[in-house]
């Protein structure tokens, strides 16, 4: 399969993936032509985002997660969080990773018939890493600090401007 690209000598999606990592100085692991893996420390802790290339179909899977400690009785409102937080999504989805203990952000950009670029992938790992950033406390109010999901997730959504 042919994929084409905006900037040439990357015929390889996650090859401007990790043109992008490396650029930002994160550390990062490439096993294989199809996958990247990388750290990076977030507003809230430890990130970690991949990227992965399925040929058929031609998509790339970029994720971010930190990891996101509930209590035994927080399920529920770890559930309501997932639904309040992604209704507010443009792009991705939040979901949790239980085995992991993890908070995640994913979203698939598919590239049949289109070109991949650089900016489509830092787009997508902002909106990522950016909204692992922003959620994260309100998750925290709505888990540890007894916080309706509702009103956890509204205070999230409040863009402060200038300084105090």
């Amino acid at each position: 399969m042919l994929v084409r690209t905006t900037h040439s000598g990357f015929g390889n999606p996650i090859d401007l993936v990790e043109d992008i990592v490396r650029g930002r100085d994160w550390t990062y692991s490439r096993d294989d032509s199809c996958t990247i893996a990388a750290e990076l420390q977030g507003s809230w802790g430890e990130t970690s985002v991949c990227a992965a290339w399925h040929a058929r179909p031609a998509i790339v899977q970029i994720a971010a997660a930190c990891r996101l400690p509930v209590p035994s009785d927080g399920r529920s409102a770890l559930l309501e969080m997932l639904a309040y937080a992604n209704d507010t999504l443009s792009i991705g989805h939040f979901r949790f990773d239980r085995d992991a203990g993890a908070l995640c952000f994913r979203h698939a950009v598919p590239l049949r018939g289109t070109a991949a670029s650089r900016e489509l992938f830092e787009d997508v790992m902002l909106a990522a890493t950016s909204g692992l950033d922003q959620f994260y406390p309100a998750f925290q109010h709505a888990l540890w600090g007894g916080k309706p999901p509702a009103k956890a997730v509204a205070a999230a959504m409040i863009h402060p401007v200038g300084e105090a």
